[in-house]
């Protein structure tokens, strides 16, 4: 029953995300203004980056099982690739996790330069923007290699997991191949000892998620108070401010719900040995649900973004038609009107 829950879980969330950045993307292309510059760019890469976390995600359809110390990202290799491919693609899955996020990362010192420190908005202009695309490349590579060498199967994690693999999913060595990280190991004699290398690797994936953590509520916190500050604008630009208010506040709350607390649930569960039962069924699918919720937030607080999909419906403009807006929802027409 988990696993049905979970496979039939993943083709609701690929379907969504599928069509939210589509659509999002349908309407960067065609109902955006030239004025929002690199931003637009950035918007493009986190709607790229949400359909191939979902396709990976997709064919992968990861889950994840927490027992006696251990902690597992497992998948049916419904591909039927050579083991060794679908354990690489396994943690290529992993990897998407960091992709995100560092992306995310990046959104945020973007808001952050354009509103705190638009004098250094030169960050994202050519060719200091490779800086970023080098930030999201490391880490997402890290992530993957690290789970390649340092998460594999072993023998003793076999034999730790066969009875509750088979007793919640019904599944036996062979069926499932997995990523894993286990606390503690016991040796012959029966005495337990702490495994540094999988200690390690998880200090190393925890250090990964705090940058990014850091710098989203550094930037975002920082954000937030520099435009509670602004009081003296129009009346027009006060109604932006409370929109940014809003997003911003929006899109720092998704990600630590969606992504940061599962993750930090199912890296500290197994540290102190708490199974979480049937509860382990939603740490995974809450993860893999960011990428659909995105777009959808974009969408709902860009005005000229609701406008062109209402009018859409009504069908009094195509969507695909191209029209010249004035985005008001985002840091860069709001640094534009304020000066």
């Amino acid at each position: 029953m988990l696993l049905d829950f979970q496979q039939t879980y993943a083709h609701v969330t690929f379907g969504l995300s599928i069509f939210s950045n589509c659509l999002l993307l349908s309407l960067l292309l065609f109902r955006s203004d030239r004025n929002l510059g690199s931003y637009k760019y950035l918007m493009f890469a986190f709607s790229f980056l949400g359909i191939f976390f979902s396709i990976v995600d997709f064919l992968n359809k990861p889950m994840v099982h927490i027992f006696g110390g251990a902690y597992l990202v497992f998948s049916l290799n419904s591909l039927g690739l050579p083991h060794f491919l679908a354990n690489w693609f396994n943690a290529l899955n992993c990897s998407c996790y960091g992709m995100t996020i560092s992306l995310l990362a990046v959104h945020f010192i973007y808001r952050y330069l354009a509103v705190c420190r638009p004098n250094q908005m030169s960050w994202f202009m050519w060719p200091h923007a490779i800086v970023w695309f080098l930030f999201c490349s490391e880490i997402s590579f890290e992530w993957w290699i690290t789970a390649v060498l340092f998460a594999g199967e072993t023998t003793k994690i076999d034999e730790l997991i066969k009875d509750s693999m088979e007793t919640n999913y019904n599944l036996t060595k062979g069926e499932f191949i997995y990523a894993a990280s286990l606390y503690y190991k016991t040796d012959d004699s029966g005495a337990k000892a702490i495994s540094w290398p999988d200690i390690l690797f998880a200090v190393n994936v925890v250090k990964l998620i705090s940058i990014c953590m850091i710098i989203v509520l550094f930037c975002g916190i920082s954000t937030f108070r520099k435009l509670r500050t602004l009081r003296h604008y129009s009346k027009r630009t006060t109604n932006l401010q409370n929109q940014l208010f809003k997003a911003l506040v929006t899109q720092t709350i998704i990600p630590v719900v969606t992504m940061f607390i599962p993750a930090a649930v199912m890296m500290l569960a197994p540290l102190f040995e708490v199974t979480l039962g049937s509860y382990e069924v939603l740490v995974m699918p809450v993860i893999t649900t960011y990428p659909c919720v995105d777009p959808i937030v974009v969408i709902f607080f860009v005005k000229d973004y609701r406008q062109a999909i209402w009018q859409t419906i009504r069908c009094k403009r195509c969507l695909f038609s191209r029209s010249r807006y004035s985005l008001r929802g985002t840091a860069v027409s709001f640094i534009t009107e304020a000066s």
